[in-house]
């Protein structure tokens, strides 16, 4: 059953991804109970042949109904709908291919992480403090390929801080949010080459603060860093799209595919 996206012949309508009508099919049939609580969905090749899609498709449309909390991944045995019918937290993915809705995520990441980084700093082992320094010195390593892998190193980079907040209520709702508040604008579309070493090390700059504030425990310093570096993403994001005219916006957020493969793999595959 292969999925068609109908247009309106404009060219100016936003149609919805075909990820989210994946993930619409998907929840259709738990709220109509042919998918159960504690069921087993089918797997990624019976849903590619169902659909009709890539396994990136089905990824993409499996990890955003674990973001809704419908859907739980059993490590080893497969994807089974959720037992429990609580309230959940959810973001529709289409809402965020606009800068607005991007940057309403970001500021919840903001205040979210904001706290992180000082309880990270107050609580952190010396344990915690090598790996978060690792992991961004990691990003720096691999910052030739920012197409590829920069924003994965990243995330994990945020999420070692949100570990070694020792509450674990942070770390999951980071984790569950992973897929949608990473920044989805394309690197490669909007920092060229002339720039690119320029934009690294400003990156790197924020980062160190924020890992040196860990590092002397300076749970105040840690905070303002953690603060200043999402605050300064926005803000980056904001003049980086102001060029683009209207109607390429939509494809300034498209993420690349490659790069959203492997955020998607890597989460699901995180057992941490």
């Amino acid at each position: 059953m292969a999925i068609e996206l109908q247009g309106t012949g404009t060219g100016r309508v936003k149609r919805p991804t075909f990820s989210a009508v994946v993930a619409g099919k998907l929840k259709e049939m738990i709220e109509r109970r042919k998918l159960k609580p504690g069921d087993r969905i089918p797997t990624e090749a019976e849903l590619c042949d169902m659909y009709g899609m890539s396994r990136t498709v089905i990824r993409e449309a499996i990890m955003s109904l674990r973001s809704e909390g419908l859907l739980v991944a059993r490590q080893g045995i497969g994807v089974f709908v959720a037992e429990t019918n609580i309230q959940r937290f959810e973001v529709d993915w289409n809402a965020i291919r606009t800068l607005p809705k991007t940057i309403m995520l970001m500021e919840l990441r903001m205040a979210v992480e904001t706290e992180a980084a000082g309880l990270c700093a107050l609580r952190r082992t010396k344990a915690d403090a090598i790996d978060i320094r690792r992991r961004m010195e990691k990003i720096d390593a691999e910052r030739k390929e920012p197409k590829a892998i920069n924003v994965w190193y990243d995330h994990q980079f945020h999420l070692a801080i949100a570990r070694a907040s020792k509450n674990p209520h942070i770390y999951q709702l980071l984790k569950m949010m992973a897929p949608v508040v990473m920044p989805r604008i394309k690197l490669g579309a909007i920092v060229d080459d002339s720039s690119k070493d320029s934009y690294y090390r400003m990156i790197h700059t924020e980062h160190e603060r924020i890992v040196i504030a860990i590092e002397k425990q300076n749970e105040s310093q840690a905070r303002e860093s953690m603060r200043n570096h999402i605050a300064a993403a926005i803000e980056r994001m904001r003049r980086l799209t102001a060029s683009l005219p209207e109607e390429d916006l939509h494809d300034a957020y498209n993420a690349d595919p490659t790069l959203m493969r492997s955020l998607v793999r890597g989460v699901a595959d995180d057992q941490e």
